[in-house]
């Protein structure tokens, strides 16, 4: 998956702070931040495995199975956020 300046720009801004994984509420927006970014770039579609691929890639440290549940409980958000824009016309 090829990611716009943007949306990589976005999605490491995320990524690249310590607590990413974290609920806490500066971590989400930088996420749906990520998502709005890759929606105006990308549309409203996801290549699920590449988009978990690109993320686990871009982790310093160690992936271990609560960090990848992490990264698919955020990328199913994005699908919900993707079909609310969608159904809404945003």
């Amino acid at each position: 998956m090829i990611l716009s300046e943007d949306a990589e720009k976005a999605l490491d801004h995320w990524i690249n702070i310590p607590t990413w994984h974290t609920n806490d509420l500066t971590d989400i927006d930088r996420w749906y931040r990520f998502v709005d970014q890759y929606q105006k770039d990308h549309g409203f579609t996801i290549d699920e495995p590449t988009l978990r691929e690109k993320i686990e890639a871009k982790i310093a440290g160690v992936i271990n199975e609560d960090l990848r549940t992490i990264i698919q409980e955020r990328i199913r958000l994005a699908y919900n956020i993707l079909d609310f824009l969608k159904c809404t016309g945003r």
